[in-house]
């Protein structure tokens, strides 16, 4: 089986909140650090690594050039391509996330556990259902989480060759899910729902429903949000927000 590790890292260009952690030129230290480890990581465990800094995808908002690892065929070479944001750490270096066997896709499903210290408001409103139904996606809920919303986080996700073939040619176009009812571009929609609503991760979601992947949920242990206890056990530490600043201070330079 042939592996590989992607992530990207792109300055802010002005549209959207994102500036707030991601500044308009230089990567910052953490940003360096997720990469430093997980080249390691796709070392110890025979996966060929893929850093970019330049824009792929042509989309409005930067959070859309996740869309690479199924839209640039440079990675039709490999059965599985993980994707991990620049805010996501290896804990357990020696776990190989490529060892679990999945569906079409993997990831966890977001939804506020007691350890974690970051609200996550992800729920089957009339909003994001509403928005859903306009994209001809059902709301289908977690196996594994008490949620009515199967939310994967896209944080850190495994596509295996054939979900990703299949996205590049059912998937919708990210352009319309980023301008449809956009709070963000337009007040008029603030009734719509959040302008979070519009961004990459909600589009992913409602992408495998409408077109029946087999998404495997994973645990926490792979996606662990900030907990109240550092020492809460995983294998990859996302620290979302500003607590992505601490990153450089708990991770030596390798």
């Amino acid at each position: 089986m042939k592996n590989a590790i992607f992530q990207y890292y792109l300055n802010f260009n002005g549209v959207g909140k994102q500036g707030v952690h991601y500044p308009t030129e230089g990567k910052p230290d953490w940003v360096e650090r997720s990469v430093q480890y997980f080249r390691e990581y796709a070392k110890k465990h025979n996966a060929e690594y893929f850093f970019f800094e330049d824009r792929y995808v042509n989309a409005t908002s930067n959070f859309f050039e996740i869309l690479r690892l199924y839209k640039d065929p440079i990675f039709d070479q490999f059965d599985n391509v993980l994707y991990l944001d620049v805010d996501v750490m290896p804990k357990n270096m020696d776990a190989n996330i490529f060892d679990i066997h999945f569906g079409d896709v993997a990831g966890w499903p977001e939804w506020r556990a007691p350890e974690i210290s970051v609200p996550i408001n992800w729920n089957a409103n009339h909003q994001i259902a509403s928005r859903f139904a306009d994209f001809g996606a059902p709301v289908v809920p977690s196996k594994s989480a008490p949620t009515n919303l199967r939310m994967i986080n896209s944080g850190v996700m495994l596509w295996k060759k054939r979900a990703r073939l299949k996205a590049r040619e059912s998937f919708d176009d990210h352009e319309k899910w980023f301008n449809h009812k956009n709070a963000l571009l337009d007040s008029k929609w603030t009734s719509a729902g959040h302008s979070s609503h519009c961004l990459d991760q909600p589009f992913l979601n409602a992408m495998f429903n409408k077109n029946n992947f087999k998404v495997t949920e994973l645990g926490m242990e792979w996606n662990r949000f900030p907990t109240k206890k550092e020492s809460f056990p995983c294998n990859f530490a996302h620290y979302v927000g500003d607590y992505r600043y601490n990153i450089p201070k708990m991770f030596e330079e390798l």
